[in-house]
């Protein structure tokens, strides 16, 4: 019988990371996005727990119980908070899976820190690069990107989030889906709660702040090495912020990478379709259990 999910918190990198867990075996780590926390993965964590893993999904800096400093924020710097969170955790090397943000930090960890990256999966972000370069040359995606222009703006983002009890982020669930039947008011209550005053929305948006005054000073950012780790990039293709044409290039950034699209999903398709997003991952998992250095068990991306 699998243990329950039980909460925990572990310091890494300085900053103490509350985390949820269930489950023995290799470490999976799970890395949320923007505006969510380890409650996005619950249904993934009794799945990969149930499959011999042992499953973490902290709350990242800044988000839910975590602790929210005031600096700290930079891409790389979240990077290195998953590499040490890896070791505090008392393991050499997980396996990284990453949705929204937490997949852009979990291409930069395995980017900047192999060594603690066993295998990677990314769902719905794409290669840091491979956005870069898709700004540059598609209005339609810079159009979809507006919010992140807009989180810059001082201080009224977090107004507006966090008024009415954060009932903002339960509305923006909801108008990304195409299935709504997980975004009740209920299943929605701890995301709202976690932005119930701007004073925690701040934190949050520090990453979209921080990520724009990088993109402001492209030669402070160090070229990004062509990925060699077995990789998944699973992409639900009703994604209103993310379009399907930030797919293809991946190629040119990842030679052992595995895409597979969602139908009729949208983008927080961890919660939408569980299911689905369960089983790529566990099919995945499986598939590449054996995997040694240079060699792939996966088949070639579709």
């Amino acid at each position: 019988m699998t243990e329950a999910i039980i909460e925990s918190s572990v310091v890494a990198n300085g900053v103490r990371f509350h985390y949820a867990t269930q489950g023995r075996g290799p470490l999976v780590l799970l890395v949320h996005g923007f505006p969510e926390r380890w409650f996005s993965w619950r249904w993934q964590i009794p799945a990969l727990a149930a499959a011999g893993y042992r499953v973490v999904a902290p709350d990242l800096r800044g988000y839910g119980l975590s602790d929210k400093p005031h600096d700290g924020y930079e891409i790389t710097n979240l990077a290195l908070d998953i590499a040490q969170l890896i070791r505090a955790l008392g393991e050499d090397e997980a396996t990284v899976i990453g949705h929204d943000w937490g997949g852009a930090i979990t291409w930069e960890t395995v980017s900047r820190h192999p060594e603690v990256v066993s295998r990677y999966g990314v769902i719905n972000c794409p290669h840091p690069e491979v956005m870069r370069r898709t700004l540059l040359s598609s209005t339609a995606q810079l159009r979809r990107s507006w919010y992140m222009f807009a989180f810059n703006i001082p201080w009224l983002p977090e107004r507006m989030i966090a008024r009415d009890g954060g009932s903002a982020v339960a509305k923006m669930f909801r108008a990304m889906a195409v299935d709504r039947s997980n975004f009740t008011r209920e299943a929605m209550a701890p995301f709202c709660e976690s932005v119930a005053s701007p004073e925690a929305v701040t934190p949050m948006l520090a990453y979209y702040r921080q990520a724009l005054r990088a993109a402001a000073r492209p030669s402070s950012i160090a070229p990004y090495p062509v990925i060699e780790k077995p990789g998944l990039l699973l992409w639900a293709e009703e994604d209103k912020a993310l379009g399907l044409e930030l797919l293809a290039p991946h190629s040119r950034v990842a030679r052992d990478l595995r895409i597979q699209r969602i139908p009729q999903c949208g983008h927080f398709c961890t919660q939408e379709q569980p299911e689905t997003v369960n089983r790529h991952l566990l099919r995945w998992l499986e598939e590449t259990r054996a995997v040694t250095p240079g060699r792939s068990a996966s088949p070639p991306s579709e």
